[in-house]
This record gives C-alpha cells, sequence and structure tokens, in this order.
C-alpha cells in the first residue's frame, strides 16, 4: 500500500512538472534607437587690428603688436585683440599668460652682449595700458599687474612673473565673451624705455600671447 501511494505520489510530481512547462505567457518587446552622446565645444576665436596686417575671426593671430627699430624712448605701440566663443558651451572665464624668445644678432658692433636672454630686452617694453573689458589692468582694483621685477614700472618680463601668473592673479579669472554680451577685448600699449642699455641693440624679442577660455572656475 506505502508504495502504490508512494508511486501515485511520483506521477502526480511528474504531470505537475510536465504541466508547468506548458503554460505560455504574452509578451511585447519595443527598443529605444538612435540615442546619441554629443560632446559640447568651448571654441575661442580672436581677431586683431594689427597694424598693415589685421586677422579676421579665427583660431589665432600674428603680428598683433610690433615695433621695428625701436628707438629708446621714442617707440611705441597700441593693439587690440578680441576674442568671442562660438562652441555650445558658456565660459567661466579666460586667462592670459605670456612668453618669449629671442634672437641676438651676433654681428652688431654696439651690442655689449651677443648671448641675451629674452628678459634682458623684456624689462625694457614697458606697459603703459593693458586693458581687458575696459578695464586697466594696471590701475584696478585687486588684483593688479605688479612690477615683479622691481625696476619700478610693469614691463613684458613682469607679466611672466609671479604673483602676475598666479591662480586668483590679474591675468587669471578675467570676464569670459559672454560675460559682455559675446566679445571681450584686450588692448594693449608697449613703450620703448629710454634707460634701455647697449647689451640688446640689434636683439629681436618675439613675444607670444596665449589666451585661455575655461569652463569652469576651477580651472
Amino acid at each position: 500500500m506505502r508504495k502504490l501511494l508512494l508511486s501515485i505520489l511520483a506521477t502526480f510530481l511528474v504531470i505537475g512538472l510536465v504541466g508547468a512547462g506548458t503554460y505560455a505567457w504574452f509578451q511585447d518587446t519595443e527598443t529605444s534607437t538612435g540615442n546619441i552622446f554629443q560632446a559640447g565645444t568651448l571654441d575661442l576665436q580672436v581677431k586683431d587690428d594689427g597694424i598693415g596686417d589685421p586677422d579676421p575671426w579665427g583660431d589665432g593671430v600674428d603680428l598683433t603688436w610690433v615695433m621695428d627699430d625701436m628707438i629708446p624712448g621714442v617707440s611705441t605701440v597700441t593693439n587690440t585683440v578680441t576674442l568671442r566663443n562660438v562652441g555650445s558651451i558658456s565660459a567661466d572665464h579666460v586667462e592670459i599668460s605670456f612668453s618669449h624668445s629671442i634672437i641676438d644678432t651676433p654681428d652688431v658692433e654696439s651690442d655689449t652682449e651677443w648671448s641675451s636672454d629674452p628678459e634682458d630686452l623684456a624689462k625694457w617694453l614697458e606697459i603703459t595700458a593693458m586693458i581687458y573689458d575696459a578695464v586697466n589692468l594696471l590701475s584696478a582694483p585687486e588684483p593688479q599687474l605688479t612690477d615683479a621685477n622691481g625696476n619700478g614700472w610693469i614691463d613684458l618680463e613682469d607679466v611672466t612673473m609671479s604673483p602676475n601668473t598666479d591662480v586668483g592673479g590679474p591675468l587669471d579669472n578675467l570676464p569670459s565673451p559672454e560675460d559682455v554680451g559675446g566679445e571681450v577685448t584686450l588692448s594693449m600699449t608697449v613703450s620703448f624705455r629710454a634707460e634701455a642699455t647697449n647689451d640688446i641693440q640689434g636683439d629681436t624679442l618675439t613675444t607670444t600671447v596665449t589666451f585661455t577660455l575655461n569652463q569652469d572656475s576651477s580651472q
């Protein structure tokens, strides 16, 4: 009897398992296609009013500030670079940096030093005005440009030195083009000091001004 009951129970279990596998449940599947993840852009463009060589909007300009055959105490140049952001992302601020290289012509007899460093000439090129977004960085509320080399004036050497180059310094955290309605300008006047010495006669200083557009205040 016991064997019969066990046999009947086993039969019911088999029937149950077989029956469980025969059910059909309705199902409908749809898909989401064509999903796109495209990064936005910061795209800084510049133009200038270079004397004799103005540059239209583009990714770089050249020959903006040029003085040939400079005469101490006489030669001066003023020019302007305009910036805009044509990307899809708004910028937080602009940074400006300066770098220099020098060519020391060795066949200038009156040149008393034929192995000049860039700062030897840069210190005689006084910045008499640097106006960004209508604010003169020489006389702006803090932070403003500092006479970092201690020679008594602000020059092209100073703008490559601390504290002028520090994070949060006068060349950092400048208003972005969006802050002023789409475009912002940097106008700079550079003059050749009358005190310039013979060691830089015939020398040529090439200066690169770099504008960096930053998305976030932490940069």
